[in-house]
């Protein structure tokens, strides 16, 4: 058989034996008695909920819930219309957020790189690093500031919180790019410094090629598999920004809907909108990886 299928067949293997974990770990945490503690009685520890039946209940909400006992809320609101509501707001909101960070990340990175020159500049690069050390909630609360300083100045292009308009849109895709953004410039800034320092991209110029031309068919082509690698390891910190993002801008996406589903004690509803969050993160890493794979292909048969 072929390696590539082999080894392609154990990787969707790992990752479906991990989000199967990451299931039953969220059905587990969300089954456990409010009550529930280990303390210690004649010396032996012992647990006021015995763990063979909090087992037994995960099991039983597992298969409810693939019986599609979550279609309904506590409140009797059609469940599936809510998640599909929610869920199409936050990946539009992704979408928008990634794709003005690769291309911002791209271009401020190009412009740090020093593409083969002996000195560069460190405004630039502070430029890139001091949002990365910033908290996410300050970024929001910066960007919600100027927008209210723009209201009170007549000026109502974005709105600070809400949705149903794709002024409240801008703000929350804006927040939510500029970390990755910076992170792209960062990563394209280091990998296209270390393509000049290849033989070939020296042949090339020695050879009297355009600086332009070496960095877009030498230069940046090799930079796309390093940038897309370094982009899977930061799909958590993209999650975990959504859903901060979100929840700053009062924004109605899945993290309103894990929220209110938590309030309102609806656990079927909280458990699924925790899964969709597991999902979309797996989904973006798997994505990742297939054009970091993709991009690296493309290269060896290049090179062949």
């Amino acid at each position: 058989m072929n390696p590539l299928i082999i080894n392609a067949s154990k990787k969707a293997l790992s990752i479906i034996l991990l989000f199967c974990i990451f299931i039953y770990i969220t059905v587990f945490i969300s089954t456990v008695p409010k009550n529930f503690t280990i303390k210690q009685v004649d010396g032996k520890w012992t647990a006021t909920y015995p763990i063979k039946n909090i087992m037994k209940s995960v099991n039983n909400k597992l298969v409810s819930l693939a019986q599609g006992d979550y279609k309904t809320t506590s409140n009797g609101k059609d469940a599936i219309a809510l998640i599909k509501a929610s869920l199409a707001k936050s990946m539009r909101l992704l979408t928008g957020g990634l794709i003005i960070a690769m291309i911002l990340g791209l271009f401020k990175g190009i412009f740090d790189s020093r593409r083969g020159k002996s000195k560069d500049s460190s405004l630039k690069i502070l430029l890139t690093i001091i949002p990365i050390s910033l908290p996410d909630i300050l970024i929001v609360a910066i960007l919600q500031t100027f927008a209210i300083w723009l209201i009170q100045n007549g000026i109502k292009i974005f709105r600070v919180a809400g949705s149903g308009t794709w002024n409240h849109e801008v703000l929350p895709i804006v927040a939510l790019s500029i970390l990755p953004a910076c992170y792209i410039a960062r990563v394209t800034a280091l990998s296209i410094e270390s393509c000049y320092e290849k033989e070939y991209v020296k042949a090339a110029l020695g050879k009297g090629c355009s600086g332009r031309r070496i960095l877009w068919n030498h230069v940046m082509r090799n930079a796309f598999g390093i940038i897309f690698e370094s982009l899977s390891n930061i799909t958590a910190l993209i999650i975990s920004n959504m859903l901060i993002v979100e929840y700053m801008f009062s924004f109605p996406g899945i993290t309103s809907l894990l929220m209110n589903s938590y309030r309102s004690f609806d656990s079927n509803i909280t458990i699924v909108t925790v899964i969709l969050i597991g999902i979309i993160y797996f989904a973006l890493d798997a994505i990742f990886q297939l054009l970091k794979r993709a991009t690296y292909r493309s290269l060896k048969e290049d090179a062949a």
